[in-house]
């Protein structure tokens, strides 16, 4: 597999010393393990692991820039100076990248063998293990869900899903200095499917006016800025949860069938409740709230079908979601209220200060989402978890909070159709 490659001895023990794994080794082991080692180079292009590899080796790159190829053909790229290369290189096994030569590089290839027998290097390897078991509970590190995922966490090089392209340039034209209702709307314009969405959302009872619009540039100045903007990221994001894995269309086909009820709920609450929620945003924020659990599904979609524990798979979601959610929304750029969203909203007794936030809101969406459905049984009532109180709705009993939402049904229904369609 490593062709025209040149060996050094005695690799420098400083090397070493900044690497996570075997940074606390301290001197004399790592002058130890520095004896039994060489530091190798390769010439650009060089394939260091081939997808599916079971090579028993842990590479640590040095000096130069590698190529990580996923199987879904998603990469990423790692260079000496990141945060990312004191980590590993695609440590689990068989390797789930294609790893290549960059640039020229300088790295390190350490036998697992000689790890496990290097005196006082198995502690340091248990307490990186154990780091992984800590962060997500007692799931069974065998999870190779999990593992794939917490090893490109902990190498900053996790694989989120990107905002479609036509809701990040609407963003950037929504703040430019100079922009207006027809440059935001020649943007909205190059995707037909979203044009069509916002035309009808502006021409929907939320926002009519007497006259109906026909035109984008009409559309953008009756819906405002940022409300224009809102609801494209919505709409563009209903092509992130079209499953490119048959094994997995149905699970995401229900995860876009239960975000699109919360934006639903979470809208119709924001409008209902005095507390100063825009009910656009809301929409927004029920329909990301649940992201991370679209990254965890995007990941095991590189798994192949027999390889995937459903078990698995359902607990990795439940453990990862909020952690996975807040990245990519980070990522995204969008405002800082939408990742504490979906971190926190399904932390049932988060309490906080007494002023309400979107996080409470969809949450009480949520819970009302799963009302008369088996879940229901495994959930908080309604009334006891604080966000209840906090949204003003102590005054109702649980009956009296459903029926608030029973009462705006058909408004529910124009919403879902409206994300579906």
């Amino acid at each position: 597999m490593l062709e025209n490659f040149e060996t050094t001895e005695h690799p420098a023990v400083g090397a070493l010393a900044r690497l996570s794994t075997l940074r606390d080794l301290g001197q004399e082991r790592l002058e130890q393990l520095a004896d039994k080692l060489v530091v190798s180079s390769a010439p650009k292009g060089t394939r260091l692991l081939a997808h599916g590899s079971s090579d028993t080796s842990t590479f640590y790159l040095l000096e130069g820039k590698l190529r990580l190829k996923a199987v879904d053909g998603a990469v990423q790229d790692m260079a000496h100076d990141d945060p990312s290369a004191t980590n590993p290189v695609a440590r689990l096994r068989p390797s789930r990248y294609e790893v290549t030569a960059a640039t020229p590089i300088r790295f390190l290839r350490i036998d697992n063998d000689l790890l496990e027998n290097l005196p006082d290097q198995a502690e340091a390897i248990e307490l990186y293990e154990v780091s992984e078991e800590t962060a997500f509970g007692d799931l069974a590190l065998e999870n190779q869900l999990t593992v794939r995922i917490y090893e490109d966490l902990n190498a900053d090089r996790v694989l989120l899903p990107s905002l479609p392209d036509v809701a990040m340039r609407v963003g950037k034209a929504v703040v430019a200095v100079d922009s207006d209702a027809a440059t935001v709307a020649r943007v909205v314009e190059t995707d037909p499917a979203i044009s069509a969405k916002l035309l009808k959302a502006a021409n929907s009872a939320r926002f009519a006016g007497r006259t109906t619009i026909g035109k984008i540039e009409d559309a953008v100045v009756r819906l405002g800025m940022r409300t224009t903007h809102h609801l494209v990221v919505t709409f563009a994001l209903r092509e992130l949860f079209r499953a490119t894995s048959p094994h997995l269309r149905q699970s995401m086909r229900e995860l876009w069938e239960h975000s699109c009820r919360v934006a639903a709920l979470s809208h119709v609450l924001a409008r209902k409740l005095d507390s100063g929620f825009d009910a656009d945003f809301a929409l927004l924020a029920g329909l990301v709230h649940d992201i991370g659990a679209l990254a965890v599904l995007a990941y095991a979609g590189e798994f192949p079908p027999d390889e995937l524990d459903p078990d698995d798979l359902e607990a990795t979601v439940q453990h990862m979601r909020a952690r996975i959610g807040g990245l990519v929304l980070r990522r995204w750029h969008l405002p800082s209220e939408l990742a504490t969203v979906a971190e926190q909203a399904e932390q049932w007794e988060r309490a906080g200060d007494d002023t309400p936030d979107y996080a409470d809101l969809v949450l009480i969406a949520q819970l009302h989402s799963y009302v008369g459905t088996p879940r229901q049984a495994d959930l908080p009532q309604i009334d006891k978890v604080p966000a209840f109180k906090k949204l003003g709705l102590e005054a109702l009993s649980p009956e009296a909070s459903i029926g608030i939402l029973d009462e705006a049904a058909e408004e529910i229904r124009d919403t879902e159709i409206l994300l579906g369609g």
